[in-house]
This record gives C-alpha cells, structure tokens and sequence, in this order.
C-alpha cells in the first residue's frame, strides 16, 4: 500500500520548565522561541506551500497583513511541547476569509474552519484521541477506535471528555463577515496525560499522530502536518499518522 510505503515525519516535542498561560496568544513565550512545522495539502500532492517559512511568519505577527489573494494556499504553523503534566499544542492559521457558526461542545464544526489533532499515545495508532476547536472556540472531542485502519468500521465515542483540557483562540479579522478580509485565528492548548490515559512520555519515547485544518472558504483547503494521501479528504487514516518524539 502506498500509505504504508510513504515515510512518515518526524516531530521532536521539546520539554519546557515555564508555565504557559492559555489564552490563544503565539507571540509569546516558549512558542516564540520554538520553530514551527507548516501543514501543507493533505493529498500530498503539493510539497511546497508557496511561499517561505518567513514569508509566512510575517504575516502571523500581531499586526500582520492579510495575505495576498492571489496567492491560493493559506498556511499553518504549528508548534507543540510539553512539561511533566501536559502536552501543549499550538497553531496559527493564516485566513483571509475567518469563518465559524457553531459554539459549546461536539457540534459539527469540522464543516467549517476547524484545527484539529488525533493522538495516539503509543506506537499502536488503531486508538487515538480526536481533539477539534474552530475560531469561535468551540470544540469537539472524541476517542476512536480504528480495529481495521479503516474509516468504514471505525467507532467515534463522543461521550468521551478530555478532562483539564484548557483552550484558547484569537482571531485578527472579523470573525464570520464573509465579505471582509481578516488576516489570522489561532489556537492554543494545554492536555493534561492522564486524559489521554497516559503517564508523562520520558524523554525518547514516540507517540503517533497528526494535526489537520479544514478551511471551507472558497472551494476549501484541507492541510495535514503528515499527509493523508486521500482524494477526497480523509483524515481518519492511522496508518499515516506521523511520530511525535518527546525530547
């Protein structure tokens, strides 16, 4: 299978000692000082995001401009680290077109702007944890078993919480005014192990996973840290998720 015969990337999540206030804010520190991985089209096709990581960083500052439209890939950063109780992950989506109805828990936010993460705290990726938030800060969360890496007999058990877990978003735009252009949202979290049923990982151990955006403006872009390889859009692939490494 050409999903299995792919390599996979490589994502070293760096520990850190300060405490981290929530609040959907990536200009400060430790994000600051942490380079950041971009999503790139999940089918893979592209390998380039059509500008470069600078180019991109200029405009997620706290004033930046919106991007131009005649370029057609809005990229994504994102950053992830961890202390002795949590892991932190945080993105920035580059958007000219900001974009979200649904508030509170486990509404259908996948069908606009979301940011999502699937974690499986193993090397077994058949169950992992969904974990979703859209710029208004609603959020949907979810464990999933995949017996057969396959999206026709998977099970979604949205009765699952993620205890602790603590989110936060900014938007520089007008949230949900289609006719205006906006510049950015982004989302930060903080989720605690033990909601993931997990210890705290020692430093060398490796997860699996992957981290995803859905923008719906226009004919819709759907990006992966660790392409998928499906057309149409499939994130629910485990066999591709990517290896997070705990420094």
């Amino acid at each position: 299978m050409v999903e299995r015969e792919t390599p996979l990337p490589i994502l070293c999540c760096s520990r850190i000692t300060q405490s981290i206030r929530i609040d959907g804010d990536i200009h400060k520190p430790p994000w600051s000082e942490i380079a950041p991985v971009w999503l790139l089209p999940s089918d893979g096709r592209t390998p380039e995001m059509g500008l470069s990581s600078e180019q991109a960083l200029g405009h997620l500052t706290a004033d930046g401009p919106p991007l131009a439209g005649v370029v057609g890939f809005q990229p994504t950063a994102l950053r992830v680290c961890y202390d002795e109780t949590r892991l932190y992950v945080a993105f920035q989506c580059i958007d000219r077109d900001i974009f979200g109805s649904y508030t509170g828990r486990n509404e259908p936010i996948y069908t606009e702007d979301v940011v999502e993460a699937f974690l499986s705290p193993s090397s077994d990726p058949r169950r992992y944890f969904e974990l979703e938030m859209n710029p208004r800060g609603a959020w949907f969360e979810a464990s999933v078993l995949s017996p057969d890496f396959d999206r026709r007999t998977m099970v979604l058990d949205k009765s699952w919480v993620c205890e602790g877990w603590r989110r936060g978003v900014r938007v520089r735009g007008t949230l949900h005014h289609r006719d205006e252009i906006d510049c950015w949202w982004s989302v930060e979290w903080a989720i605690p192990f033990r909601s993931l049923d997990s210890p705290p990982p020692r430093p060398g151990e490796r997860w699996r996973g992957n981290f995803f955006r859905i923008d719906r403006a226009g004919g819709g872009q759907f990006s992966s840290w660790s392409a998928t390889l499906a057309d149409p859009p499939d994130f629910h692939r485990p066999l591709r998720f990517g290896i997070l490494e705990f420094a």
